[in-house]
């Protein structure tokens, strides 16, 4: 399907054809952020998605089920100068659709972004959706005041932090797991106590710590949705998973990803349970993964953190991390409630 646009640069908007145009968008998001996207991982997550549409109001008038759509923006040449997504997971707050839009840094700035959003916005309209979600970049210049000028509300700032393990000196914090183990905190690793019982120890865990993350969006996926998530079979080992215990009673969590850079780890969620929180436990936990880290020989650890999280901002610079680029969390009111 082809929709017409009004530009004075002539662009069109078709819909996807696959597999051919995951290498146009590959091409198309790596101009903006050089080796953020392989056709590979494209094709690897539509694998994972249902293609058939599940949406649906529920009892309140609220859009719930799965279901989406993807755009390209074509020029004259037939050059795909922009993309758009917006669709919704099974597990998203009822009324919420998540969404995705950029255009090639050569045609920023020519209307290319607003027709891509206004599609986009009216298929949420037409489903009767409540909220757009979406994100930008904060290093792109002009990208939160173009969400902002389409009524976009920020929602929050998540940004990297990237610590250099070479310049770390642990010895600062020697006594920090010593002391919540003489306390009655035990410290072990998934690995060892695997199986399904722990795993579900841990999603309830996430559950509940996720609730109090300001950089966490909606709510978590079910267990099995999650699993593929928090625990991925291709970046994730059970060694790298650290919980503290009271007793058999899961209290925290930080875990561990290899990534694809050389000699950088990544960090992926910290978590501690509200009752046990102030005794210096996701410190701990923290420098647990350190350990790991370095005994991988890795040289970085890197992790991502809301600005308004002051908390674990306050942790995280105190073993070193630095800020780095981030993005932010945006979000547009469709309907009026009631």
């Amino acid at each position: 399907m082809v929709f017409k646009s009004n530009l004075s640069t002539k662009v069109r908007l078709r819909d996807l054809q696959l597999p051919e145009d995951y290498t146009h968008i590959a091409v198309l998001f790596n101009s903006i952020e050089p080796g953020s996207v392989t056709v590979e991982a494209l094709e690897d997550e539509d694998r994972h998605i249902p293609q058939k549409s599940t949406l649906t109001l529920n009892d309140n008038g609220l859009l719930i089920g799965f279901g989406r759509i993807r755009v390209l923006a074509e020029n004259t040449n037939g050059q795909v100068i922009g993309y758009g997504a917006s669709w919704r997971a099974p597990w998203s707050d009822p009324g919420e659709l998540a969404s995705s839009f950029c255009v090639h840094p050569d045609f920023q700035r020519q209307g290319v972004g607003e027709l891509i959003l206004s599609h986009l916005e009216n298929w949420a309209a037409s489903h009767k959706a409540s909220v757009l979600l979406s994100e930008v970049k904060d290093w792109i210049p002009g990208s939160l005041p173009f969400a902002q000028k389409h009524v976009f509300l920020l929602d929050a700032h998540i940004f990297e932090l990237r610590l250099n393990l070479t310049q770390l000196d642990l010895t600062k914090f020697a006594n920090s797991i010593d002391r919540l183990i003489e306390s009655g905190i035990t410290f072990v690793t998934l690995a060892d106590i695997p199986g399904e019982v722990s795993e579900k120890k841990l999603y309830d865990l996430y559950v509940e710590t996720s609730k109090d993350n300001p950089g966490q969006s909606g709510n978590l996926p079910a267990f099995p949705e999650w699993r593929m998530e928090a625990l991925p079979e291709d970046c994730s080992k059970g060694k790298w998973v650290f919980i503290a215990l009271d007793g058999d009673h899961f209290v925290g969590v930080s875990t561990l990803f290899s990534t694809e850079e050389t000699g950088v780890m990544y960090n992926d969620y910290t978590g501690v349970s509200r009752n046990y929180r102030s005794r210096g436990i996701a410190k701990a936990l923290k420098l647990l993964s350190i350990q790991a880290a370095l005994k991988e020989g890795s040289h970085t650890i890197t992790t991502d953190t809301e600005a308004g999280n002051e908390s674990m901002q306050k942790l995280n610079r105190g073993l070193g991390y630095l800020p780095g680029k981030g993005h932010y969390r945006i979000l547009k009111p469709l309907l009026q409630e009631g």
